[in-house]
């Protein structure tokens, strides 16, 4: 695909500085960006690159705009380069509307329009199917789950009973939902499995990374809100309910009965005990833990998570932590020789 640089502006809402007539037929890094490429700055680490990319283009926010070569001026440079990547780089895959031979489908199962299985799907009893979904190899559908429209299921994907999947969801290689809660109950002897009678539910728009674990809930339903986007091999616990537009990076790990607001960041590695609440728009940063409830609308870090601006005073003091041993050594020589020079004894201090 080949279009003009004032064709990609409109495309991405952005403007132009320089020649819009400039032909562009891909898009690539910075370092690797040659004649008839564009390229991006998202990060403002890498500004230094400008000067020196042999890119025909750049997209930048505006505050870059002086910089010598043609540009693609956006608001949101990061997102303008992903919907470019979209439209040139990312032609949509057309799924053979067949069900494989070998795949075997419970006759109390119904199926939409145009559903794509491919070798050694399994679907169970009373199962339902929307239009247009895709069921990649080897694939297990227990008995009594809906999946909506438009929703494509990769490798392996094993979906317990009675669980419900919206439309347009996108669940990756090897990842688990609906299996059983990890609930025990000591008798004085042993551990008494609790029953995990719940059920999942994936709203729409949810994307499911590869190596993930969403669990059934105990007796209510365990919740993945709509648009929610989940990474790789992360762990989500029974009754977890997880809100709209939330990012769960990957090799998170979240406790049962945990619930998660709208529009969140969890980083790589968080954890979060059972029983919490995170407030909306809520950012955890990287391996932090989240021990208590966190109001909205803050940015979290540390082992317990703390406010950000707490955080912050506790590192600078942590930096400073061997200049202020040094002090207090130096302070108690002090004190230790003025009690000598007044003849003071240990005991009497």
């Amino acid at each position: 695909m080949e279009k003009t640089l004032g064709e990609l502006a409109e495309y991405v809402g952005g403007r132009v500085k320089g020649n819009k007539d400039i032909k562009i037929r891909g898009i690539k890094t910075m370092d690797e960006a040659g004649e008839g490429y564009i390229t991006f700055l998202a990060n403002e680490k890498y500004e230094k690159k400008m000067n020196n990319t042999a890119a025909s283009a750049i997209i930048v926010s505006p505050k870059f705009q002086d910089v010598d070569k043609p540009l693609l001026i956006s608001d949101n440079p990061y997102l303008a380069f992903a919907k470019l990547v979209d439209l040139m780089m990312n032609p949509e895959i057309e799924y053979p509307k067949t069900i494989h031979e070998t795949a075997v489908i419970s006759p109390t199962a119904r199926l939409g329009e145009e559903v794509s299985m491919f070798p050694h799907v399994c679907v169970g009893e009373r199962t339902r199917l929307g239009n247009r979904v895709v069921l990649m190899p080897k694939v297990y559908l227990g008995d009594d789950c809906e999946v909506g429209d438009d929703t494509i299921i990769h490798p392996n994907v094993v979906i317990y009973a009675n669980t419900k999947i919206g439309r347009n969801v996108t669940i990756h290689a090897n990842s688990v939902v609906g299996s059983g809660g990890f609930g025990y109950a000591p008798d004085g002897r042993d551990y008494f499995n609790i029953p995990q009678v719940g059920r999942t539910v994936i709203e729409d728009d949810v994307v499911i990374g590869d190596n993930t674990t969403i669990q059934r809930g105990a007796l209510d339903a365990t919740k993945i809100g709509k648009g929610t986007k989940v990474g790789s091999q992360c762990q989500i616990a029974h009754n977890v309910e997880i809100g709209e537009n939330t990012l769960l990076i990957g090799q998170i790990g979240i406790a049962g009965t945990a619930k998660i607001g709208s529009n969140c960041v969890l980083a790589g590695g968080v954890g979060v005990v059972g029983h919490v609440t995170v407030g909306d728009r809520v950012t955890v940063g990287a391996r932090s833990g989240v021990t208590n409830d966190l109001p909205s609308d803050g940015t979290y870090l540390g082992y317990p998570a703390v406010s950000i601006k707490k955080m912050r005073r506790s590192q600078i003091a942590a930096q400073r932590l061997p200049e202020l041993i040094e002090a207090l050594r130096s302070l108690k020589r002090r004190m230790s020789d003025l009690e000598e020079r007044l003849g003071w004894k240990k005991s009497d201090s």
